[in-house]
């Protein structure tokens, strides 16, 4: 990092516009900083971090010396003796900077970065709906790590869908930031011309277009969408509906199949949704290319707030669209997205289970660095335009390939609002990671849940008769039953049909109760009902009643500690054994008992441990290791204890980074040791607030 020195402060902030890009050719620039650092220091140098580390030394006839460090890194980022004059960082994204200054020989200052209780602005470009939704969340999670005053810069169209929702947050106008007030400002954006990185840690080409704000701001990437707030909440009509949008900026965002839109309008009016599509505008051209509202849909486009346009969103069944804002603003008003798009890849938007593109055509031009995206150019298609593979991207989605999507979605062609799926994961993730929560239909909220990994995993099956060896045929058959009946159970999980699924698995455990009181030691019997139990755990923990569900995984874990200890050289008791104590270690985090639950994570580490030193080429059981640890880390810090969970932590990212050499930068390990850095960074950020003040 090589910072500018002795010389008067510039305006170096990026042109920033439509899709947060930098271009120079037509895009407003944002606010500046103020012309000098806001902190001061002694004998009349001043500091901040506004764009920047920033230092300014007025001229008393002594030489200066600067050094600046990062925090979390360890490394001295430069260190410059000069007489008076400017020092900036290079780098104008998240740094957790130390700042040192001598006067002659004595130390003079020494400051940590620290937000707490000050003024923090971060800034986003004008003229753009998506990205700004997937921007916010980020920001918020910069509020709450480093407990600062924060304000939101942004265009005025968007400021009253978050201003309700985030009564501690400042939303301004660019023409109203008072840029002497910041003690630090960051500006979110892509940067598409940044090659020394400047701006942005990681090209947002490359860790998609929300989640470059979460490596800009130094927060934990996991998406999340942010909350709206709206005026009028009332569903705009009575009947099932499904919300459409047709329109984008540019061609290569638009669903270029001939009559697609037609067809899938057809489509869901003969399954018995009203259609309204919710555009701006109703027709729109780009030279040859003209897209008009599909005929056979109701007219809600025009210059509305968007407000109502979230309003009509949230009541939505579902949403059809493309890489545009209005797919992100169905994402965050949380309506099921189906979305359409190939010049980008999956990564680049928010997870959906509904995402449409066609691998067999050319595809995803925009992650390719070679081609850099022309705001100007509206028939953008740098690999084939002029040609007949013009936007064969979406040229090639076929209608049938987006009713394919629609019928995945449940409850879709019943007149109800579908749900999303549970969405399983071989590597349990953080708690509050919005992919692992599913909607309780009692609780009508969110809640962290172990539902969808416990469907998930390999070991939690109930077996069919037909395959244990020496079971009668009727206990065959009511095995079968049995296991019917958990598939059944699961079938309703996932469609958060949560009363069902409880029904199914209780009758799963009165048959298996059966099962084990006719043959008391049969092993394969006292599993299933330890899988059936811990099935039931799962719903009452959506559900919240978090004593029933703590009394079913331990009698869970009961049963499978006696199955371990008669067959020790077993490994699947014993990683039913980890699971166990990680399942109850979930559900006494959330009951408080802090104490017990990091009992739990240490047995459920110990077992890990042994399970994967005795398969060290596993890499699927030694990235379970990886989040083992992590999870032990989260259990130290409620105790206080500060340092056993930097300790933990730093050996599961040991551990991680192995992983992410031997898997070839795996995305799953990658996003561990994201998660990890993440955590690390709080821990010693937690650590620095709570050691003594000299």
């Amino acid at each position: 990092m090589v910072p500018t020195v002795a010389r008067p402060p510039v305006d170096t902030q990026p042109n920033l516009g439509s899709d947060g890009a930098g271009d120079r050719r037509s895009r407003p620039r944002l606010p500046p900083p103020s012309r000098v650092p806001t902190q001061e220091g002694p004998q009349g140098l001043r500091f901040d971090f506004n764009d920047g580390c920033r230092v300014m030394l007025p001229d008393t006839g002594q030489p200066w010396r600067v050094r600046l460090s990062d925090l979390e890194t360890a490394n001295v980022l430069f260190d410059i003796e000069l007489r008076s004059g400017h020092v900036n960082s290079s780098k104008r994204y998240f740094v957790p900077f130390r700042v040192e200054v001598w006067s002659g020989h004595e130390l003079l200052l020494r400051h940590d970065y620290d937000a707490a209780g000050r003024d923090v602005l971060i800034q986003f470009p004008v003229g753009t709906l998506g990205d700004i939704i997937g921007w916010l969340s980020y920001a918020i999670k910069f509020k709450e790590l480093h407990q600062c005053r924060l304000t939101c810069a942004m265009g005025e169209a968007l400021i009253p869908l978050f201003r309700s929702a985030y009564p501690d947050v400042g939303f301004v106008t660019h023409e109203l930031v008072e840029a002497e007030r910041y003690y630090a400002t960051y500006s979110v954006g892509l940067f598409f011309d940044d090659t020394d990185l400047v701006h942005h840690p990681r090209d947002f080409r490359q860790v998609g277009l929300h989640t470059t704000a979460a490596h800009i701001l130094g927060v934990d990437p996991a998406e999340q969408p942010p909350r709206v707030a709206l005026s009028e909440d009332s569903p705009p009509i009575a009947e099932p509906y499904v919300c459409i949008a047709v329109q984008a900026t540019t061609q290569c965002k638009h669903w270029n199949h001939p009559g697609g839109w037609d067809r899938i309008v057809g489509f869901l009016k003969a399954t018995g949704y009203r259609v309204v599509c919710i555009d701006q505008k109703a027709d729109r051209s780009h030279g040859p290319f003209r897209t008009q509202i599909p005929r056979d849909a109701e007219d809600q486009t025009g210059d509305r707030p968007l407000t109502e346009r979230a309003r009509w969103l949230k009541h939505a069944a579902l949403f059809v669209g493309l890489s545009s804002g209005l797919s992100w603003l169905a994402w965050a008003v949380g309506t099921p997205v189906v979305l359409i798009s190939g010049f980008t890849h999956p990564s680049n938007e928010f997870a959906t289970p509904y995402r449409i593109i066609n691998y067999h055509a050319c595809n995803g031009c925009w992650h390719d660095a070679h081609h850099r995206f022309d705001h100007e150019d509206a028939l953008w298609c740098p690999r084939w335009k002029g040609t007949p593979r013009q936007f064969e991207c979406t040229r090639l989605i076929t209608a049938e390939q987006v009713e394919g999507a629609l019928r995945r979605i449940p409850g879709f062609g019943q007149g109800l609002r579908p749900q999303p799926n549970l969405q399983p994961s071989n590597v349990q993730p953080p708690r509050g990671d919005p992919a692992f929560a599913a909607t309780s239909a009692s609780a009508g909220a969110e809640e962290p849940v172990a539902l969808a990994a416990l469907l998930a995993q390999p070991h939690g099956d109930v077996p069919r008769g037909g395959l244990a060896v020496g079971v009668t045929v009727a206990a065959g058959r009511l095995s079968d039953q049995a296991a019917a009946q958990i598939a059944a159970g699961d079938a309703a999980a996932n469609a958060s049909d949560l009363v069902t699924a409880l029904q199914s698995y209780k009758q799963t455990i009165d048959i298996v109760r059966y099962l084990t009181q006719a043959e008391p030691d049969n092993a394969l019997f006292q599993r299933n009902l330890s899988v059936a139990l811990n099935r039931i755990g799962a719903v009452l923990f959506v559900q919240r009643n978090l004593q029933g569900a703590h009394a079913a995984y331990s009698a869970s874990l009961a049963i499978v500690q006696k199955l371990t200890a008669a067959n020790l050289a077993n490994p699947s008791f014993q990683r039913d054994l980890a699971w166990c104590h990680a399942l109850l270690a979930d559900v006494l985090t959330d009951q408080g008992r802090h104490a017990e639950a990091f009992d739990q994570r240490r047995s459920n580490a110990a077992l890990i441990t042994r399970l994967a030193n005795a398969a060290p080429d596993d890499l699927a059981l030694q990235q379970l290791l990886a989040t083992s640890y992590q999870r032990l880390g989260d259990a130290f810090v409620p105790l206080g204890n500060i340092d056993g969970a930097l300790t933990v932590y730093r050996i599961s990212l040991g551990l991680t980074k192995r992983g992410l050499d031997a898997s070839g930068q795996d995305p799953a390990w990658n996003q561990i040791y994201t998660t990890l850095l993440q955590k690390i960074r709080a821990a010693l950020l937690a650590q620095r607030q709570l050691a003594p003040q000299s």
